[in-house]
C-alpha cells in the first residue's frame, strides 16, 4: 500500500515550513530513511520562468530552501536543478528569490545538460546520473492542457532544453500519448521522495497567469501517481478527467486507486474543499511548428538577453 502525507501549512514562514516538512519525512523514517550521509541529492523544484515568489508559478524559494536545509542536516549534499521554459535555471532562480538563499549556504544550482534516450517514451537529461537521490518539489497549479500539474508532471522538467517543446509537437493532439510519456519518465526516474508546495496554489488557469490563492497544504510521499490522486480527492477533482491519472488507470500503472493508498497526517475530511477552480475544458496539447520556433526564440532572448518573459 502506498502512503501519502497531507499536512496543513498555513504560510511560508520558514519555521512552519521546516516543522511540517520534517513531519512529512517522519512518516517515512525521517530524512535518514530517505537520504544517506554523503548522498548527492538533486532537488527538482518547478522553476518555469523568471517571476516573483508570489506569482504562484514556481515552487516557493522558502519551500526549496527548507528541504535543502533538512537534507543537509541529515548528512546529504543538496543541489538544486531544473530546465526552465525560458532562460537559464540560474536566471529563473535569481528572479524568484531562490538564488541568494542557495548562495548564502553554498548550495550549488545545476543546469541540466544533454538528454539520454531510455526508450521511445523516455528521453531525459543525463545530468541525473551525477546524483544518488532525486527529491521532487512540485508546485501545485491548474494547467490548461492537463487539468492540473502536480507530482508526476513536474518530472517533465528533467528533459533538458527545448526538447520538451519538440515532444509537445511530436504528440500532436494525443493527450494520452503525452500522459504515457510523463508516466514513463516517472517510472524511469522514481524520485526517492516528493513534497508538493500547495501552500499557495494557482487556480482557474495555468501553468502561468492563473489566480493565486492560499490553500495552506503540503502533500508528500514516494509515489507521484498516488500523490496526484490524493490531490484530486482533496480539491474535488474528478480523477477520470485528469489525463495523467486516467492514463495511469487504463494502462496498469500502480498508485491511482485510492483504496490502495494510506493517507496520513491530516484527515481528508478535514481538508477537503471545492472552493478552488480548475479548468472545465482542456486546451489542445499540440504545438504547431511556428509555436516551436517562437518558443525557441523566446528562450534564447531570455537566456542571453536577460529579458523577463
Amino acid at each position: 500500500m502506498e502512503k501519502v502525507v497531507v499536512l496543513r501549512c498555513p504560510e511560508y514562514d520558514k519555521r512552519c515550513l521546516k516543522e511540517n516538512i520534517r513531519k512529512a519525512f517522519s512518516y517515512f523514517g525521517g530524512i535518514e530513511g530517505i537520504v544517506r550521509p554523503g548522498d548527492k541529492v538533486l532537488l527538482k523544484p518547478n522553476l518555469l520562468v523568471k517571476d516573483l515568489p508570489g506569482s504562484g508559478i514556481n515552487t516557493h524559494p522558502f519551500f526549496v530552501k527548507a528541504v535543502a536545509d533538512i537534507v543537509k542536516a541529515g548528512g546529504g549534499l543538496p543541489f538544486v536543478g531544473d530546465s526552465p521554459a525560458f532562460g537559464s535555471v540560474r536566471q529563473v532562480a535569481a528572479g524568484c528569490g531562490l538564488l541568494p538563499l542557495l548562495e548564502r549556504d553554498n548550495i550549488p544550482i545545476v543546469s541540466f545538460k544533454g538528454n539520454r534516450s531510455y526508450n521511445e517514451n523516455v528521453r531525459i537529461t543525463s545530468t541525473i546520473n551525477d546524483f544518488d537521490r532525486i527529491i521532487n518539489l512540485p508546485k501545485l497549479k491548474a494547467h490548461s492542457q492537463m487539468l492540473f500539474t502536480g507530482a508526476v508532471k513536474n518530472l517533465y522538467g528533467l528533459v533538458a532544453g527545448k526538447v520538451k517543446t519538440w515532444r509537445h509537437f511530436a504528440v500532436r493532439s494525443d493527450r494520452e500519448k503525452f500522459s504515457l510519456m510523463l508516466l514513463a519518465i516517472h517510472k524511469q526516474v522514481q524520485p526517492c521522495f516528493t513534497l508538493v508546495d500547495a501552500v499557495d496554489i494557482m487556480e482557474k488557469s495555468g501553468p502561468r497567469r492563473g489566480i493565486v490563492k492560499r490553500a495552506g497544504l503540503i502533500f508528500a510521499g514516494t509515489n507521484c501517481i498516488s500523490i496526484d490522486r490524493v490531490i484530486c480527492e482533496v480539491f474535488g477533482i474528478d480523477p477520470e478527467k485528469a489525463p495523467l491519472l486516467n492514463a495511469a488507470r487504463e494502462n496498469g500503472f500502480h498508485g491511482w486507486n485510492l483504496d490502495d493508498i494510506q493517507i496520513v497526517g491530516s484527515k481528508i475530511s478535514d481538508v477537503r474543499t471545492s472552493k478552488y477552480r480548475f479548468p472545465t475544458e482542456l486546451e489542445d496539447i499540440s504545438f504547431t511548428f511556428p509555436n516551436v520556433v517562437r518558443s525557441v526564440i523566446r528562450h534564447i532572448q531570455a537566456r542571453f538577453g536577460g529579458r523577463t518573459v
